[in-house]
């Protein structure tokens, strides 16, 4: 609150027309939207009259407050923005428009009443100020937020007349609980499909190249006999060498997937069971001179 720079200083704090009050109190108009804060017992005090005139030193001191206010105010410090103002305008009763910063700083503060005090004494001690009608809407407003803080609340509804009926209590089958998946029925299993596909790959693979290999086998043998004694002069074993590996190479890769493809197979069956009592393992079993499976059970 600064003296007007346009006219010449007074005994009166004008505050440059209260243009810093302008700066505190640029949101006044949002006053119903403002959060509220409720206190119990809210006390209020009047502002006595005005009946003296502020010395220098009283002038000094009150910019000084309200320079204290105005950052007070701008750091959301509303308790201690009030003491400030109020003692500025004690100071000079004739700055009228501190309450309208003290009315702001008092309803985000929460309280209501004084705000509204502040701005009926603002109205009667300034009659004829261009905003008085906004203010009325501001007091309005405020009065009737007060009022719905008081309401107490409508009484409950009785029940109609009648016997009292009970709620028949729920089936024990009807509350849901933690889900045992251990009673649900298993879904099938991907993975014994994958190793019954992968055994008949191999089966068929080293199908394939053990009939390619036994043709080659037999046109060998047809030419020079099955004791290979009949063979022209100067022929070439190597192919059908090269052909017997491969038909006894073909014929162990087809015995090896034959029961990869079992094992897959009866894994999947048993895996997608439904009997709890029973658990089985199936493991394909190869060793030299042995190709199968493992089926292990326990009851």
């Amino acid at each position: 609150m600064l003296p007007r720079e346009s006219v010449a200083p007074s005994r009166s704090l004008g505050f440059q027309g209260f243009r810093h009050y302008r700066v505190s109190a640029v949101f006044a108009g949002l006053a119903a939207l403002a959060p509220s804060r409720a206190f119990a017992a809210e006390e209020t005090h009047p502002y006595a009259e005005c009946t003296h005139e502020a010395s220098d030193a009283d002038l000094t001191a009150a910019k000084a407050a309200f320079q204290a206010g105005n950052v007070s105010f701008n750091e959301a410090d509303y308790p201690r923005a009030i003491l400030y103002w109020e003692d500025a305008f004690r100071r000079d009763c004739t700055a009228h428009p501190l309450l309208l910063n003290l009315a702001r700083a008092y309803e985000l503060n929460g309280q209501k009443r004084q705000a509204v005090v502040s701005l009926e004494t603002f109205l009667e001690r300034e009659p004829n100020s261009p905003e008085r009608a906004q203010i009325q809407r501001r007091i309005e407003v405020l009065k009737k937020q007060l009022d719905s803080e008081q309401a107490p609340p409508p009484p409950a509804a009785p029940p109609p007349p009648g016997p009292t009926q009970t709620a028949p209590a729920k089936p024990a089958e009807q509350r849901q609980g933690p889900v045992n998946l251990s009673e649900h029925p298993k879904s099938p299993q991907v993975l014994p499909l994958v190793v019954a596909g992968v055994g008949a790959a191999v089966f068929v693979v080293g199908g394939l190249i053990y009939l390619d290999n036994a043709n080659k086998v037999k046109e060998f043998e047809k030419t020079c006999g099955e004791e290979h004694n009949m063979c022209p002069r100067g022929y070439d074993y190597g192919p059908a060498n090269k052909a017997a590996g491969r038909e006894t190479a073909g014929g162990i890769t087809s015995l090896v997937g034959l029961p990869i493809l079992a094992g897959g197979l009866i894994w999947y069956f048993v895996a997608s069971s439904p009997s709890k009592s029973t658990t089985a393992v199936v493991t394909p079993t190869v060793a030299p001179g042995f190709y199968g499976v493992a089926l292990n059970s326990r009851f």
